[in-house]
């Protein structure tokens, strides 16, 4: 059969190093390769699978299965397709309205019945982990706002920031990977900001 691969990773350093693209290429041709398929190409994004509307490399291998160019979308895992519930269902959903299967390394399959419980459960779990994450961090920062340290910037931004910074990332594109990979600001919420980005960099070359 004919394959469209498709793979992803959330944050632009994963995707200059190419680690986790070249692993998950690999997968995909292996798994091709013992099943005798017909690995056509592959496309990928950076950036979080809970951003479903900015999945431009999964849009481009949807529109080639779509097109009968391939018949199979495989995926290493099916949370490098989505991580995002909804999503994930409407997606299950197309594959079958127009007859090509969702499937990934791990067994799963759109088009088989047997396995669609499966892959419901196994994106449903990908997206509370995520949720779990980002409850967690805001409970952390509830609780030193509740000691009197409200505004303070958890250590894992700062540490998130400062690799950034070294690997050459400004403040913007900084704040666009924060805001990607879910992770709280200093008041807990979940959209980075240019200037508080800015502000943090300044803290941390003063060593404050």
């Amino acid at each position: 059969m004919r394959v469209i691969g498709y793979i992803r990773v959330s944050t632009k350093s994963q995707g200059e190093s190419g680690l986790g693209l070249e692993a998950q290429r690999d997968s995909l041709q292996r798994w091709c390769d013992a099943r005798g398929h017909e690995l056509l190409t592959v496309t990928m994004d950076v950036v979080s699978g809970a951003k479903a509307g900015c999945l431009h490399g999964r849009q481009v291998a949807i529109a080639a299965v779509e097109s009968q160019v391939a018949d199979i979308l495989l995926v290493r895992a099916l949370d490098r397709a989505t991580r995002d519930s909804l999503d994930a269902a409407q997606l299950m959903q197309r594959a079958q309205r127009y007859g090509w299967r969702l499937m990934d390394c791990e067994h799963a399959d759109s088009g088989a019945p047997s396995q669609r419980l499966v892959a419901d459960i196994t994106l449903a779990v990908a997206a509370d982990e995520r949720r779990k994450i980002g409850t967690r961090t805001r409970e952390a920062l509830n609780a030193k706002r509740q000691r009197g340290e409200g505004g303070l910037m958890s250590m894992s931004a700062q540490q998130r920031i400062k690799v950034l910074a070294d690997q050459g990332y400004g403040a913007k594109s900084i704040a666009n990977v924060l805001t990607a990979e879910g992770i709280p600001t200093a008041r807990g919420g979940d959209g980075w900001s240019y200037s508080s980005v800015r502000r943090a960099l300044e803290r941390i070359k003063a060593g404050v």
